[in-house]
């Protein structure tokens, strides 16, 4: 249940209250066995109903700026700002709430050991337990877009540039390390080809080497400005290389030439299936295409323990002929200097058949695998099949 409203004609605010209703048959309670001297939970026929839910407020706008930067074709930067901020509030329901007893979960007195006991009514019962786990949160974010306006030609041309996130938030209602981890991303595409996407992870707290432990400590340097530890940087970007088949026409004669364009892909090498991703990549008339693309990860959660890994996927198809597709993948560890796993698949097309050829000569999924079948999907399982290596081991 929700009510968005605007105030000040710029500033949306969005109150928000969610109700969830269980209702269950059956529930369960304590007695006390006087022969255990412990309670026993037994199962109560009859009708018990249990409400929860939360309440949240959130409010954002946004804010233009506009810079004159005349740099080459590009004329006028837009800045698009959105700020947004918000409360939260999920109650503790094994608790009193402003003072009323919902009645959900029950205390009991351990006869033997003087003890308080709590015993969730509809805990083992269709609804689950009773959440008991409160939130006070505040949530904060900013949303940064960066425009260019360009003349190129006397025309004028609009496009974003990159986009910046950050996100980050804080739990009155935690016993320790109320805020949570600083958490931004950077996206471009680059001529609307190439893109690029980081993403970082902060911590507000400091670490201590010495126990190899995070402390409860606001981080901050030397001049007391708070300053957040990268625990976590992940940068990834692809791009495609491909001659498209071109058909002239001149005396009832046709050939292909090569014409080299550039794709976005950030898809990967394809080395899971790359029997069907060949069959998909060799079917959109290109003549030759290359994927690349690269990711670069960075972690340290421990100081003392940081890693990286920074792998390159390529990917290459060549339509040899009509007939005759040959594909090559390869995954490379630019940080070990390894090949890690590479790939080789030929495919013959037979008219009614087809013939495909995978064979892995090392690393991950080493093995080699030929099959020639029919094309029909009512006759799939007419085929030969000679298997080897990871390629001959059954799943089941």
């Amino acid at each position: 249940m929700n009510a968005p409203i605007k105030i000040l004609k710029h500033i949306n605010i969005n109150p928000n209250i969610n109700f969830r209703s269980n209702w269950v048959n059956r529930y369960y309670d304590n007695i006390w066995v006087d022969s255990l001297s412990s309670y026993q939970k037994i199962e109560r026929t009859g009708f018990k109903s249990r409400t929860t839910g939360n309440i949240s407020l959130n409010a954002n706008t946004k804010l233009y700026g506009l810079f004159a930067i005349p740099v080459g074709p590009i004329k006028v930067i837009r800045h698009v700002a959105s700020p947004s901020i918000g409360f939260s509030w999920t109650p503790d329901f094994s608790k009193p709430i402003l003072g009323y007893d919902l009645g959900y979960i029950d205390n009991y007195e351990d006869l033997s050991t003087g003890e308080i006991i709590k015993h969730d009514k509809f805990a083992g019962t269709m609804a689950g337990s009773t959440p008991s786990n409160e939130q006070k949160n505040i949530n904060f974010s900013l949303n940064n877009i960066f425009q260019a306006k360009s003349i190129i030609n006397e025309e004028e041309k609009k496009f974003d540039l990159f986009s910046l996130r950050m996100s980050s938030s804080y739990n009155f209602s935690a016993e320790k390390y109320k805020f949570s981890n600083l958490r931004s991303s950077l996206r471009s595409k680059i001529f609307g080809k190439l893109n690029l996407d980081l993403s970082t992870t902060h911590d507000f707290y400091s670490f201590d080497k010495q126990s190899n432990m995070r402390i409860e400590k606001i981080r901050k340097n030397e001049y007391g400005i708070i300053s957040p530890r990268l625990t976590n940087a992940r940068f990834s970007t692809g791009f495609r290389l491909n001659g498209k088949i071109k058909s002239t026409r001149d005396n009832n004669s046709t050939f292909r030439a090569d014409s080299s364009s550039i794709d976005n892909d950030l898809g990967g090498p394809g080395l899971e299936n790359p029997i069907n991703n060949f069959k998909n990549s060799i079917n959109n008339g290109s003549l030759w295409s290359t994927n690349i693309s690269l990711s670069y990860n960075y972690s340290a959660y421990s100081p003392l323990n940081e890693t990286k890994t920074f792998w390159v996927n390529t990917s290459s198809n060549i339509n040899l002929s009509k007939h005759w597709k040959v594909a090559y993948r390869a995954r490379f560890d630019m940080i070990k200097k390894d090949l890690v796993s590479h790939n080789i698949s030929i495919n013959r097309d037979l008219h009614c058949w087809e013939l495909s050829l995978n064979w892995t000569p090392g690393g991950i999924g080493q093995g080699v695998y030929f099959r020639l079948n029919v094309k029909s999907p009512t006759l799939k399982d007419l085929k030969v099949e000679k298997k080897g290596g990871v390629y001959s081991s059954s799943p089941f």
